[in-house]
C-alpha cells in the first residue's frame, strides 16, 4: 500500500496558504483575511522576541524598531485628529492592516530561520496555491455551470454587480478573483507573475507550475482592468531587465529581447486595436480617459485633503484615518504615498517608506552577494521586483492597507530574509538542505 506522509511543518505551511486564498471572514461587523484569525499566535511570538527569547536576524530587530515608531505615530495621529476634528477619540482600527503585515513578516522570518522548512518546500507550495488563487478568478470569468458559485463565493461587496454582467461577452465582464476587488486583484495578479517568472528564471525547477501561473496572472490582470496592474507589470518586466544587466552583467542578450519583445508586443496591441479588438480598444480608451482627467477622481481627492491640513502639527502626523472616513471622500486617496502623507503625515511617511527602502536595499544586496545560488537569487529578486513593482501599482491604488490579499508579499519577503540569513550564518548550508 502507498503511503504518504507529510512533515508537520510543512502541513501547517499548507493550512496557511490554503487559508491564505480562503474568501474573507466578517467578526463583528469587520471583514477580514481568514488568516487574520492566527494573528493572536503572532503576537505571542512577537512578545517572545521582545523579550529576547526567541533569536532574530539583524535586520528584523531594524523592522521591529520601525514597526513599533509607526504604531506609535498613528496613534497619536489619531488622538490628535479625532479629538480636535470630531470632539471623540475613536480608536485606530487602521493599525490592525500594519500589525498584521509586519506580524506575518517576522513570524516567516523566525519560522523559516530556524530550517524547520525547506525553502524548496516554500517554493513549491507557494506556486501550487497561487496557481489556485489565479484559478479561483478564472473561474468567475468564463462561461461555465459553476461561474455564479465562485461569484457568490467570492463576491465584491454582495456580488450583485458581478452578476449582472454575465450577460455581457468577456470583455466587458470585470473580473474581482479571490481578492474581491477587479484593482486589488490586478495587483496580486502581477505580484504573483514576479515570483513565478523569478522561479522560471532564476530556479529551474517547476518550470510547468512557473509557466501556468505567469499565463493566468496576465490574464487576470487584463480581464481585472486593472491599470495599475498593468502598469505594475510592465515595470516589472524592466526591473528583471535591469538585474541581469546589473547582477550578472549581461547586457547584449537582454537588450535584445527587450528591444525585439517590446516591438513585438507594440505590433500586436496596435493591430488589434485597428482592427477593433473587443478586449484591447476599451482598454486604451480607459487609458486615454485617465490621462484626459489627469488621473480622474484622484487629483480632486488629493487636492481637498492637502486643503485640510492646516496646522503644523497635522503636517507632521497627518489627519488620521479616522478623520478622513468622516469626510466627504470617506476611502481617502487612490494614490497611496499621498494617502499616507495626508494621513500620517510627513511623519508617517517618513516611516513607512523607510521600511521599503530598507527592505529594497537588502533584497538587491542579498542578488549582489549570493546571485550563483539560485534558492536565494529566486526568493530574493522575486521579493525586490514585487516590492518595488507593488509601489508602481500604489500609485493607482494601495498596498500598505490593501485589506484581501496584503499578506502574500510580507510573507514571501519573511521567507526571503530567513533563508538568506540561515544561509549566510551556516556558512552556505542552506542549499544543501534543498
Amino acid at each position: 500500500m502507498l503511503k504518504i506522509t507529510i512533515k508537520p511543518n510543512n502541513l501547517v505551511l499548507m493550512l496557511i496558504l490554503f487559508l491564505s486564498i480562503l474568501p474573507s471572514v466578517y467578526v463583528l461587523s469587520f471583514g477580514m483575511p481568514v488568516l487574520y484569525l492566527l494573528l493572536p499566535i503572532g503576537v505571542l511570538i512577537f512578545f517572545f522576541v521582545l523579550l529576547g527569547e526567541i533569536g532574530v536576524p539583524k535586520i528584523t530587530k531594524s523592522i521591529i524598531l520601525l514597526f513599533i515608531l509607526i504604531l506609535i505615530e498613528i496613534f497619536i495621529s489619531t488622538l490628535y485628529g479625532t479629538i480636535t476634528t470630531i470632539d471623540k477619540f475613536e480608536f485606530p482600527t487602521d493599525s490592525f492592516q500594519y500589525i498584521a503585515r509586519y506580524l506575518a513578516l517576522i513570524s516567516f522570518i523566525i519560522w523559516f530561520y530556524k530550517g524547520n522548512i525547506k525553502a524548496d518546500t516554500f517554493i513549491k507550495y507557494f506556486l501550487v496555491f497561487l496557481n489556485i488563487a489565479m484559478l479561483i478568478g478564472i473561474l468567475q470569468w468564463i462561461p461555465w455551470p459553476g461561474r455564479e458559485f465562485f461569484i457568490q463565493l467570492y463576491p465584491f461587496r454582495d456580488g450583485s454587480l458581478q452578476l449582472n454582467q454575465l450577460n455581457r461577452d468577456l470583455s466587458g465582464i470585470r473580473m474581482h478573483g479571490f481578492s474581491q476587488h477587479g484593482t486589488a486583484n490586478g495587483g496580486i495578479a502581477t505580484f504573483f507573475f514576479v515570483f513565478a517568472y523569478s522561479v522560471f528564471k532564476y530556479y529551474k525547477k517547476y518550470k510547468g507550475l512557473s509557466v501556468i501561473l505567469m499565463v493566468l496572472a496576465i490574464v487576470t490582470i487584463f480581464a481585472s482592468q486593472a491599470r495599475a496592474g498593468m502598469l505594475a507589470l510592465v515595470f516589472s518586466i524592466l526591473l528583471f531587465y535591469i538585474i541581469n544587466i546589473y547582477i550578472f552583467k549581461k547586457s547584449l542578450k537582454p537588450t535584445l529581447y527587450m528591444f525585439f519583445g517590446t516591438t513585438f508586443l507594440f505590433g500586436v496591441v496596435t493591430y488589434l486595436y485597428k482592427s477593433g479588438n473587443n478586449f484591447i480598444v476599451p482598454m486604451v480608451s480607459k487609458w486615454n480617459q485617465l490621462f484626459e482627467t489627469e488621473g480622474g477622481g484622484r487629483t480632486e481627492q488629493a487636492l481637498y485633503f492637502f486643503s485640510e491640513i492646516e496646522t503644523p502639527f497635522q503636517f507632521l502626523f497627518g489627519l488620521s484615518k479616522q478623520v478622513i472616513n468622516n469626510s466627504v471622500y470617506s476611502y481617502g486617496v487612490e494614490i497611496e504615498p499621498v494617502n499616507i502623507f495626508i494621513q500620517y503625515g510627513a511623519v508617517g511617511f517618513l516611516l513607512q517608506y523607510s521600511v521599503i527602502v530598507i527592505l529594497l536595499i537588502y533584497f538587491l544586496k542579498g542578488m549582489k552577494y549570493l546571485y550563483y545560488n539560485k534558492t536565494i537569487m529566486t526568493l530574493m529578486a522575486a521579493s525586490f521586483v514585487g516590492l518595488f513593482s507593488y509601489q508602481v501599482f500604489s500609485i493607482g491604488y494601495y498596498f500598505f492597507r490593501e485589506l484581501r490579499v496584503g499578506l502574500f508579499p510580507w510573507i514571501l519577503m519573511g521567507v526571503a530574509i530567513a533563508v538568506y540569513e540561515r544561509y549566510k550564518n551556516n556558512g552556505g548550508n542552506y542549499e544543501q538542505e534543498n
